[in-house]
């Protein structure tokens, strides 16, 4: 065997890494999605459940023909103004992001190209050919260049790339404003309560009523804008924590009642058990009869909590609606954030599905100071992390083990294919796995800091992932590796018997230290492409939603779900905004930051682009769901970062030219973060007002759609779900049904009720032990739909649909003349017709005469009863 340099090795391992990942990459690509294609027209559950639950109006695209990429004509084929009407302006929005990410990546690459050119003829000219070395990648990047003269090329393609990118975000903030505009003028938006009401925070004792609330807003802050209706809110107690108690009893029982009547046929005389109390001293209980008490008990607290909701007390929190959205969101313009120390805050009020109930009690001297902790905390684990990314980084160069542990050279050497794969695969799914469970901290660390929405604890839980992405991923990676190359200069050193200060200093300045810390950022540029090629599969892996598909096929094989359990399966999944954009962003930043240095990163920051606007319009039109439409409010984040981003390599090039000791070229690229702020200040003064706020054409005009909802009563909208929520009622499927008389020793009625527009078995159940209960059954083919999600598709940001509800406390409407009237809607109420049709509905409704009730429901229920099946003693 012939002697090979332990360059030539390096070169060899580095080399057949990258090509064996991308080989693999794309085999696995290709494969999976041969796979989609195949299995996405025989499972519409994972594959299209919009199909289902979606309106006619939104409706995505029927995908008629079974080929393996007959999906790709329709998806590629919508329009962004039907998509908006379709899946919703924040979805558009993310698919803009990509489409501008991957259009701004190509024209970089063609330019990149002549960058690609100047890099090799460089060093040719500077080095007299190509030197030896562990990447020959290197050859493409600026890495060889010595002579100064060559980075004035350098210096005018950061003019280019930057003037290029400015302009695709200057128009990409000029379109989305007027998609703002156009969202506020729909229908959607004007008919709802909420785009004409404000939230207001921090109100104190003194004001902590309906009148109170009205008497500060015309008469201490002089408004002049008719106010419709005021609110103050009140003390839910325990009524949250009742509710999730009764909820976690109910699908306890619902999975007792699964396993004990597995066989429609017959039922075991050994009724299932249970020991509460713990220990040894625990008493064992039957477990259906201890759950369907515990359910008893806790709709009992809950009833009595709903019905003294009137003697609570009034809390530091409120609703003033206005008779239209201009009024509104004049008032907001006029008062938000502008408000003296120790007075309300005010703000337009958010989608009520949207609001964090617990954090609007909070005080704002207790959320600044829990901001500032949140702040500590996440500097805190940013650097926590620093260890094992700096090992992380020596696994993804392995050439740094050979020169630290020299005993692993012999391995390294003789298999460098597989060397290479694992350097090159391996070390970007480490990373990608690391960083899984790092959104849900910062999730919880969002929270804590007091966030009001849902939405803006995304927006939150974004900037963050982007900042701990630059600070761990980038910045520390790229020291620590510097670092490593450093170290394990000094330790050959040491290991050859040079231990005198001298010496150790001397290998420092040999080093070339300020040109190695230049090129250290250029050689982990392999990484990261690597890193982006895996995403890319990734992002195919999405597409296919493999593991979903398994574990769904597992819990129905396996843990033998319950009906609810198979409903929920069926629900279209919400799709993660923080986290999708954080990778997108992060890639960017990535892409952008060697775009001149290393080129050749831009051909796979497009490909992966192109891929990925493919992959999640079709995962945005056929299976997520935007959990709460917020109108695109993420675009504001976006483009701070991606201002962030271009400041940040625009001062890593400075950097870099003085290291390479190009000072003049570094001088002429100071204007450019100056005029990437001056961008920024141009689009927020331009821009952010008309995003913000809503603008009628014409001085009158109040809204087309307005008194659409007039009768809409905000302690109605905006009374905590606690009071108004719907309790869920045990499912069983419908073939055990007749064995319910076994299992509670009783009698049965059977009836069909609505319930939230819907029509339901019902199986009212009282038994010789007083264990009265109402137990849902279910179809077959009702398994496979859940008709909760069907209700919150069709009316995103409510929790209900609020024409079936009513307040259980009082809210105040005030009227254009005459005296305030009290509003005061005690339960129970008849439901209204629902405003949706329900799905596949009978084609006959017969109008039920009244069934005995064996209890009276819980307040949260109304039954509107459409006819009795039987009512015969068991």
């Amino acid at each position: 065997m012939s002697y090979i340099t332990p360059e030539e090795q390096k070169a060899s391992i580095s080399i057949k890494g990258m090509c064996s990942q991308l080989a693999i990459n794309l085999a696995l690509g290709a494969g999976t999605l041969v796979i989609f294609g195949f299995l996405r027209p025989r499972n519409g559950v994972v594959y299209a459940p919009k199909q289902k639950y979606s309106s006619e109006k939104k409706q995505p695209p029927k995908i008629e023909n079974h080929g393996l990429f007959s999906w790709v004509r329709p998806v590629m084929s919508s329009t962004d103004d039907e998509l908006i009407e379709k899946i919703g302006l924040d979805a558009v929005m993310f698919l803009r992001f990509i489409k501008m990410c991957r259009n701004m990546f190509c024209w970089l690459f063609i330019i990149g190209l002549a960058v690609i050119a100047t890099n090799i003829f460089g060093t040719i000219q500077d080095r007299k050919g190509f030197p030896a070395t562990d990447n020959p990648l290197k050859y493409l990047s600026i890495s060889y260049l010595r002579k100064k003269h060559w980075f004035w090329a350098h210096v005018a393609f950061t003019w280019i790339f930057s003037l290029l990118i400015f302009r695709f975000l200057y128009v990409q903030y000029k379109e989305y404003t007027k998609l703002k505009k156009d969202y506020f003028r729909s229908e959607e938006y004007q008919s709802s309560l909420h785009s004409r009401t404000l939230l207001i925070t921090g109100v104190p004792t003194h004001m902590q009523s309906d009148e109170g609330l009205h008497k500060y807003i015309k008469e201490m802050l002089k408004i002049k804008q008719p106010i419709t209706q005021a609110h103050i809110s009140r003390k839910v107690g325990r009524l949250p924590e009742l509710i999730k108690e009764h909820d976690q009893s109910v699908r306890k029982l619902e999975s007792v009642l699964t396993r004990y009547l597995n066989n429609p046929n017959s039922i075991s005389s050994k009724r299932p058990k249970h020991t509460i109390g713990g220990g040894c001293s625990g008493e064992k209980v039957d477990s259906i009869n201890y759950y369907t008490a515990q359910i008893q008990r806790y709709e009992e607290e809950i009833n009595h909590e709903r019905e003294i909701i009137k003697e609570k007390k009034a809390i530091s929190y409120g609703f003033i609606s206005f008779t239209n959205i201009a009024d509104a969101h004049s008032v907001a313009k006029k008062l938000e954030g502008k408000v003296h120390i120790g007075e309300p805050e005010i703000m337009l009020a958010p989608w009520p599905k949207d609001i964090l109930w617990r954090n609007l009690t909070m005080t704002s001297a207790v959320r600044k100071t829990k901001r500032l902790t949140g702040y500590g905390i996440f500097i805190l684990l940013c650097f926590s992390w620093l260890g094992p990314l700096t090992v992380l980084s020596s696994v993804a160069q392995l050439q740094n083990i050979v020169e630290i542990a020299p005993f692993t050279k012999k391995f390294l050497y003789s298999y460098d294919f597989i060397t290479g794969l694992i350097e090159a695969w391996m070390s970007p799914l480490i990373m990608a796995a690391f960083f899984v469970v790092l959104p849900k901290l910062l999730r919880l660390l969002s929270k804590y800091q007091g966030k009001l929405t849902k939405s803006s604890l995304d927006r939150s839980v974004l900037s963050k992932l982007y900042l701990f992405f630059i600070i761990n991923s980038i910045i520390i990676y790229t020291v620590s590796s510097t670092a490593l190359d450093l170290y394990a200069k000094v330790k050959a050193t040491i290991d050859a018997g040079n231990t005198n200060f001298k010496d150790f200093y001397k290998v420092i300045k040999e080093a070339e230290f300020l040109d190695q810390l230049a090129d250290s950022l250029i050689k982990v540029s392999t990484f990261w492409i690597n890193y982006i090629s895996l995403r890319g599969v990734g992002a195919i892996f999405d597409l296919a939603q493999i593991i979903s598909l398994i574990i769904t096929y597992v819990k129905k094989l396996f843990v033998r779900p319950t009906p609810r359990n198979l409903k929920e399966f069926s629900r279209p999944p919400d799709f993660d905004y923080p986290v999708y954009y954080n990778i997108h962003l992060f890639f960017f930043t990535v892409g952008i930051l060697y775009s001149v240095i290393a080129p050749l990163i831009l051909f796979f920051c497009f490909a992966y682009f192109s891929l990925a606007s493919l992959v999640y319009r079709y995962q945005l039109m056929y299976v997520f769901t935007t959990k709460i439409e917020t109108g695109g409010t993420f675009w504001r984040v976006v483009f701070n970062r991606l201002i962030f981003s271009l400041i940040f390599w625009q001062s890593i090039m400075i950097g870099v030219m003085n290291l390479k000791g190009a000072h003049m070229q570094s001088l002429a690229l100071f204007p450019l973060p100056l005029i990437a702020i001056l961008i920024k200040i141009i689009c927020s003064k331009r821009f952010d007002e008309q995003i913000r706020y809503y603008k009628p054409k014409t001085e009158h005009h109040n809204g087309s759609f307005n008194n659409a909802h007039h009768n809409d009563n905000i302690s109605n909208r905006f009374g905590h779900p606690a009071f108004s929520a719907e309790l869920i009622t045990p499912m069983v499927h419908s073939n055990v049904k007749h064995l319910l008389r076994k299992v509670y020793n009783g009698r049965i009625d059977e009836t069909k009720v609505r319930r939230s527009g819907m029509i339901k078995c019902m199986s009212m159940i009282k038994s010789d032990h007083n264990q009265n209960i109402n137990i849902q059954t279910v179809e077959e083919q009702e398994l496979d739909w859940d008709e909760q999600a069907y209700h919150e598709e069709q009316r995103p940001g409510y929790y209900v649909d609020y024409n079936d509800t009513t307040s259980v406390y009082s809210g105040t409407t005030y009227h254009n003349s005459g005296p305030p009237t009290p509003t005061t809607m005690n339960f129970p109420q008849k439901y209204q017709q629902q405003q949706y049709p329900p799905r596949n509905p009978p084609s006959e409704l017969i109008e039920l005469q009244h069934v005995n009730h064996l209890r009276s429901p819980p307040h949260n229920i109304n039954y509107q009863q459409q006819g009795t099946i039987n009512n015969t003693p068991l």
